[in-house]
């Protein structure tokens, strides 16, 4: 009985299939494109980079991928190649920036090879993600920020506060004899007013560039973010506003004096926001291993520019702020080994949640 011999494998079959698994085994993107900017090629680390399948892209133009103004610029990049031949980026490694189905955008590194099928030039796209680099170099320069914060600030503490407490007890002897209802006596009060908000910067960037250690001891969430509002409501700019407090809290491993100073700033942010009137929500919830709660109140919102930067030192729009209150609120929640986030619903108002770890 004669053994059956298999099929010869088609040479050309054969060299698409190792073709194929080379390209999808690459960590990097790669794209191949037309002389048009037509897709041909879209690989398995491309699919996940972008997050299209490569059946969606195969003969969509490749500036699909760019954000503005290499969006509106591309065919015009390749059109300018092909006539004149020039090479302003064939051969050279540049960083360029791409675009995710989601609209985000991430930095790229890009390299760009040119080849001739049938008298057709077809180019090739090699892409490295580079967001994760980025991310560590922003994590050093905060660093490397918060190492020099940390300096000057021990410094100020040293040099300045001190004698400001001394300068503001002078002026309050002055201002005890002078009489209530004069001018010089209003203007020593701004004086005093002034170098209590000069004192209370130095409180916050010390907080903010030196925070102590957490000391976690068992906290009851509810009752700390309760007598927070209590003292809110306690003062006369805040009468008019009511605070609810809805849904139950655990008790929860946490430094109460700095969990304090993070919920004080959000209360006291959306508070300002809706100018002392109004309603606000503090939501308690668990989920998943979290445990959220959630500051919302119906003031404006916070414009698209500014929620950015929301977390950046001394980023304010107050006329007397110090830019560390969100900034301060983060790092001490991070300390904590949770996280912060902000939202503002298309109807208005925003939302702060501040979500803590279940413990082990």
């Amino acid at each position: 009985m004669s053994e059956s011999v298999p099929p010869v494998p088609d040479p050309g079959q054969v060299a698409e299939a190792r073709w194929r698994a080379v390209i999808d085994a690459a960590v990097d993107g790669i794209i191949v494109i037309d002389s048009r900017g037509h897709i041909e090629v879209f690989n398995a680390a491309a699919q996940r980079m972008f997050g299209y399948t490569e059946p969606e892209m195969i003969g969509k133009n490749v500036k699909l991928l760019m954000p503005e103004p290499d969006h509106s610029q591309h065919d015009g990049y390749i059109r300018h190649h092909v006539a004149t031949g020039e090479r302003k980026i064939i051969g050279i490694g540049r960083a360029v920036t791409g675009k995710r189905r989601n609209g985000d955008t991430f930095p790229l590194h890009l390299s760009v090879g040119e080849m001739e099928i049938a008298g057709e030039p077809h180019f090739t796209g090699i892409l490295h993600d580079l967001s994760s680099r980025a991310d560590l170099e922003d994590r050093l320069r905060e660093a490397t920020a918060m190492a020099r914060l940390g300096e000057m600030a021990a410094v100020i503490a040293h040099e300045v506060k001190n004698p400001l407490a001394a300068v503001r007890g002078a002026i309050q002897v002055i201002g005890s004899r002078m009489k209530g209802d004069t001018g010089d006596a209003a203007i020593v009060r701004e004086i005093i007013a002034r170098i209590d908000g000069l004192n209370t910067l130095i409180q916050d960037l010390l907080v903010f560039a030196r925070p102590p250690k957490p000391k976690p001891s068992p906290t009851d969430l509810r009752a700390l973010v309760t007598s927070v509002v209590t003292l809110l409501k306690s003062d006369p700019a805040f009468g008019q506003l009511e605070v609810d407090i809805l849904g139950e809290a655990p008790t929860l491993p946490s430094d109460p004096a700095l969990m304090t100073i993070v919920f004080q700033n959000l209360l006291i942010n959306s508070a300002q926001a809706m100018h002392g009137k109004g309603r606000i929500v503090v939501a308690f919830d668990e989920s998943r291993g979290w445990h959220r709660v959630a500051v919302i109140d119906h003031g404006p919102g916070i414009h698209p520019d500014i929620r950015a930067a929301l977390f950046r030192p001394f980023k304010t729009t107050k006329a007397r702020g110090t830019g560390l209150g969100m900034a301060t609120a983060k790092r001490l929640v991070e300390l904590h080994d949770g996280r912060i986030t902000v939202d503002c619903p298309a109807g208005g108002g925003t939302t702060v949640t501040v979500a803590l770890p279940s413990p082990a």
